[in-house]
């Protein structure tokens, strides 16, 4: 209780000062407000950091419009969430700035807080799929620029598959196999933290994905009981490889802690977004020849997904809408969206964008992908109800540390969805 009270006091001092310093035309970075010049929040300041990325990206949309974005940054997601929130219904809302997809951009929406982009996606439909451009779509208007779209795999460790003559697996029994040789050999198979909250809910979308991706589809949305024995057999299957060890410890950090256990070939797989290859393995000193990657497949042998789309949201109640928009053109372009995706090693989502800067394990991964006929699913932070979301992930935070009992933790879940849902 005092980590949450601590916490929404940081974000309330946070929302105060942030307004204050939009109030007053002076935006971080040391730019006034203006025509020429734009507000992009964002909280990635800790790990991995993009406000370099963010700079970068200033520079180049001044060259090509003459505008310029002044990046603020939050190193604490928590903290950037709720001093969002409490910017954007206000004349202090930020021009631009990154969200999430999927539930994420429906909760703002509802409360009328952002701009729509629909003539940007239909000046640009022939560049952007029907998929893609669905992922945006809410009550018929369209919102956000897609800068990239990563996707979910595991990370392994090929210097630890050679030592233990293992091979990436073919099915879900094959990975617990792996995982127990693994574990036989002293080292570590899998990565969980509840370190930073969020990263809690990435064992169970594995797990749900691969028992039954429709169940995992319906327990997000409210279409099917958590208290059912299906779902309760994936908080079974959670426990045991809980009890077997198959994790790092969950005060492990995920950003600075598990690439460095990687490099040591101490710990064998990484769960964890695309993004994570260039920010936080390469960029912190693994060698490229030591990663590996594959997607889990269902139990019944399919190949399967977890998708991520990466959105900049514009603020309904912002000062700059005719600046805003011009930027979010350019971004828009192929030009512009190779440029947003190649800073940060992204899937560009612009199809005439130039991919060529992908390293050879990600266009790996994108053949994976295009070629494997894959199920695709949402990633659970944009699935379900944000605000349903976040409670239900503290629920996976207590059974990572206290996995005994799945049958309540799934009775806790379910009276927060019945509540929700009612």
């Amino acid at each position: 209780m005092r980590k949450k009270v601590v916490i929404l006091a940081m974000a309330l001092l946070t929302a105060i000062t942030v307004s204050g310093v939009y109030a007053g035309g002076q935006k971080a970075g040391g730019a006034a407000g203006g025509g020429n010049s734009i507000t992009i929040t964002h909280d990635k300041t800790g790990a991995p950091d993009y406000h370099p990325y963010f700079i970068k990206a200033s520079d180049e949309l001044k060259a090509a419009t003459g505008i310029a974005l002044d990046p603020v940054g939050y190193p604490s997601t928590d903290v950037y969430t709720a001093a969002t929130r409490s910017a954007l219904p206000t004349n202090s809302a930020p021009d631009l700035f990154t969200w999430w997809a999927g539930a994420w951009i429906q909760d703002l929406q509802k409360n009328n807080l952002l701009e729509p982009t629909t003539a940007l996606w239909d000046k640009y439909k022939s560049e952007y799929s029907q998929g893609i451009r669905d992922m945006f779509t809410v009550d018929g208007q369209l919102y956000a620029l897609p800068w990239g779209i990563e996707y979910w795999v595991v990370y392994y460790n090929k210097d630890v598959y050679s030592q233990l003559s293992l091979k990436p697996p073919a099915n879900w029994d094959e990975f617990i196999a792996n995982c127990a040789k693994i574990k036989a050999a002293g080292k570590t198979p899998l990565n969980q933290t509840i370190v930073d909250e969020w990263p809690a809910f990435i064992t169970f979308e594995e797990i749900a994905g691969s028992v039954s991706p429709q169940l995992y589809n319906d327990l997000c949305t409210g279409k099917a009981k958590w208290t059912s024995p299906e779902a309760v057999g994936i908080f079974t299957i959670w426990k045991d490889m809980i009890d077997k060890g198959y994790f790092t410890d969950p005060s492990t950090n995920f950003f600075s802690d598990m690439p460095r256990m990687f490099n040591d070939n101490n710990l064998a797989h990484i769960m964890s977004g695309t993004w994570f290859l260039k920010s936080n393995l390469i960029d912190m000193g693994v060698p490229e020849s030591k990663i590996g990657f594959f997607f889990i497949k269902t139990r019944d042998g399919k190949n399967r997904a977890i998708l991520e789309p990466s959105p900049i949201l514009a603020g309904k109640n912002a000062p700059h809408k005719d600046a805003t928009i011009k930027a979010l053109d350019y971004f828009f372009s192929a030009e512009g969206n190779t440029f947003l995706a190649k800073q940060v090693g992204s899937f560009p989502a612009n199809s005439k964008a130039d991919a060529s800067f992908l390293s050879p394990m990600q266009q790996a991964i994108q053949k994976e992908v295009v070629d494997g006929n894959y199920i695709m699913l949402t990633r659970f932070w944009e699935n379900m109800p944000t605000e349903l979301m976040l409670q239900v992930n503290q629920k996976f935070q207590e059974f990572i540390v206290s996995p005994a009992n799945p049958q309540g933790i799934c009775a806790d879940i379910q009276k927060l969805c019945d509540a929700y849902f009612k």
